[in-house]
């Protein structure tokens, strides 16, 4: 009977919980879910994450190529994201051309980490070969808040990224991988991430589920990085000044907490692939 009313009329559904400050799923109204992290799961990628939040888990990965400069950056390498919403992950999704939420998703990627890194270190020979760095991030499993999942499951993957050895033969110019030589760590200028905020009824909720997200009238999303920068913000919600303040603080607290986590699990692993 309950799951009845909750299909059938999944917003007064929710207002008899948040009456009581709580959510559906037994959170507080300011809770999120619980956060895991495995660094170094893609044994194939340079450097590989993946990250759970509650039932949603996604998979960053690293993977490198040599490609040639672009010509107003002849000494430059260059990162491309990617966040990819495939049908196994949802059955809202279907197999085909990427959906337009991951589409946007990857825009707002490519915001966050353009400067990410000194893309002259991504350099083998100037003004011919570089490292072009691919960031793919695969939804496994979509309960919700997607997007902030993607951004921690990256920095740490980019984190863990270590970029194999190289030789150029001095006749032929021709770039190789030098097996067994000395990886170079790839160094971050900062750390990213992101806190999402669903607005219901002049509510928000952090780390919305899925049928949150299916019923909110917008959302807030800030990236926040290391050095309590905020590096972008997103927002379909309109709220009162008062309520835009009192989210912005939440995300600011909510981010040194799930940064202090990222940089833990992440640390840990960091001498294993060097």
């Amino acid at each position: 009977m309950a799951d009845d009313f909750k299909y059938a009329q999944p917003k007064q559904y929710q207002r008899l919980f948040l009456k009581d400050e709580i959510r559906p799923d037994g959170r507080p109204v300011t809770g999120c879910r619980e956060v895991k992290i495995h660094c170094n799961t893609v044994n194939s990628a340079l450097g590989s994450a993946m990250v759970c939040y509650g039932n949603t888990r996604v998979i960053a990965g690293i993977k490198g190529r040599f490609a040639e400069p672009t010509i107003n950056n002849p000494n430059s390498g260059y990162l491309i994201p990617n966040i990819s919403l495939p049908a196994l992950c949802n059955s809202k999704y279907r197999p085909g051309m990427p959906v337009e939420r991951a589409i946007s998703a990857s825009h707002k990627l490519n915001t966050i980490i353009t400067d990410i890194t000194d893309l002259m270190e991504l350099c083998i020979v100037p003004g011919k070969v570089v490292w072009c760095l691919y960031l793919d991030v695969v939804c496994i499993n979509d309960d919700g808040n997607v997007f902030d999942a993607a951004v921690l499951a990256l920095s740490a993957a980019l984190y863990n990224t270590w970029l194999p050895a190289t030789h150029v033969n001095e006749e032929t110019g021709l770039v190789t991988v030098e097996p067994g030589g000395e990886k170079k760590r790839l160094v971050l200028k900062f750390m990213p991430v992101a806190v999402t905020l669903s607005v219901f009824d002049n509510t928000t909720l952090p780390d919305p589920t899925e049928n949150e997200e299916d019923i909110e009238s917008g959302t807030i999303t800030c990236c926040v990085d290391d050095k309590g920068k905020m590096r972008a913000m997103w927002a379909s919600a309109a709220l009162p000044d008062d309520m835009m303040s009192a989210a912005l603080l939440y995300i600011q607290k909510r981010a040194s907490v799930l940064l202090a986590v990222v940089l833990k699990v992440s640390q840990r692993h960091t001498g294993a692939a060097g």
